[in-house]
C-alpha cells in the first residue's frame, strides 16, 4: 500500500497549448500572421503575480506573451524580458523553440502534489492576476520538453 497521491490516468488529456521561446515577440508574431496563423492576442503571461522559479521568489522574471487559436491548439509565443526565469535559460541554452506543452486541470495543487511525489520537480511556478495559477515541471529528461498545467482564474476561462 502506498500513501502517494494517484496520478490521474487522463492527467494530460486536456493538453491544449504549445509554448515557444523567441527573442523578438513582435517579430515571430507578424511572422507567423504573414503565414495565416493569428491574430494574437496577450496571454496571461503578463499578468503573473508570486511568480518563482526553482522554489524561490523571483519577482524580477517578466516574460511577455502572445497567444491565438489553431484549430484545438492555443500557439503561445514567449519572450522574456528579464530576470532568470525558465523560458530565459531555454533561450540561452537552446535558442528559439518549442519549451512546453501545456494541459488544464481543475485542480492544480491537487496534480502538483502527485507529480512531485514521482520526483517531477516544480521548475517555474506563478499565480496570475485573476486567481488562475500554473506549474511548469522539470520533465526535459526526455526530448528537452516542459510540461505545464494550467488552472484557470476569472478572466480565462
Amino acid at each position: 500500500m502506498t500513501d502517494k497521491p494517484a496520478l490521474r490516468e487522463d492527467l494530460w488529456s486536456r493538453t491544449y497549448q504549445v509554448g515557444v521561446v523567441v527573442r523578438d515577440i513582435e517579430k515571430a508574431a507578424a511572422f507567423y500572421e504573414r503565414l495565416g496563423v493569428g491574430p494574437f492576442v496577450e496571454g496571461p503571461s503578463a499578468h503573473a503575480l508570486e511568480r518563482k522559479i526553482y522554489g524561490k521568489d523571483c519577482p524580477d522574471v517578466e516574460v511577455k506573451g502572445l497567444i491565438t487559436q489553431m484549430g484545438n491548439v492555443e500557439f503561445e509565443l514567449l519572450q522574456p524580458v528579464s530576470g532568470d526565469g525558465i523560458q530565459m535559460e531555454f533561450l540561452k541554452t537552446h535558442g528559439e523553440g518549442v519549451v512546453h506543452l501545456c494541459a488544464h486541470t481543475d485542480d492544480l495543487d491537487r496534480d502538483v502534489e502527485a507529480l512531485t511525489a514521482l520526483g517531477y520537480e516544480v521548475i517555474s511556478s506563478a499565480i496570475l492576476e485573476d486567481g488562475g495559477k500554473f506549474a511548469y515541471f522539470d520533465t526535459r529528461e526526455v526530448g528537452g520538453l516542459i510540461l505545464e498545467l494550467f488552472q484557470t482564474g476569472a478572466d480565462w476561462q
